[in-house]
């Protein structure tokens, strides 16, 4: 028989297991720059927006793994939170700011994202912007390829 003792440590630890390995990413809205541009993480992981008075943020359209979920925060929702649940590469804007540079990229799991090509296609779908957008894009590879993970 399982004494109570060794019962009630086996549920703590499979509780606080349930959780282990996903990580918090803090990314945080500085003047009109996201710090920072690149943010890796891995599928189950969660970005939390800091500093976000005046800011907002935003997927843009067609800059997200097919079959993940967009996210739009309110503005000035600081700690808004976004739970990733796909792995490629995720482009993302401030609304009032994307014209000055405020776009980020979020890169969730191991190696190149596999929506790369993706991303090149719906750039020209970008009204708003599209200069910000290719420049975070060229900036994630360059990343990308200091990091190892693409050739």
């Amino acid at each position: 028989m399982i004494s109570r003792k060794t019962l009630v440590a086996a549920l703590a630890a499979s509780f606080l297991s349930a959780g282990a390995g996903a990580a918090e990413h803090v990314i945080k809205g500085v003047i009109t720059n996201w710090v920072p541009l690149v943010t890796y993480a891995m599928p189950g992981d969660t970005l939390k927006f800091q500093q976000m008075a005046g800011h907002d943020t935003e997927t843009i359209d067609g800059m997200f793994p097919e079959g993940a979920t967009k996210w739009k925060s309110k503005m000035g929702e600081e700690g808004f939170s976004v739970k990733l649940d796909k792995e490629g590469a995720y482009i993302f804007k401030c609304n009032p700011h994307m014209t000055t540079g405020m776009v980020g990229a979020v890169v969730v799991g191991e190696g190149a994202p596999q929506n790369l090509d993706a991303l090149d296609a719906a750039l020209p779908n970008v009204k708003l912007g599209k200069n910000m957008v290719a420049r975070t894009i060229k900036k994630m590879r360059e990343d990308l390829k200091k990091t190892g993970r693409l050739k």
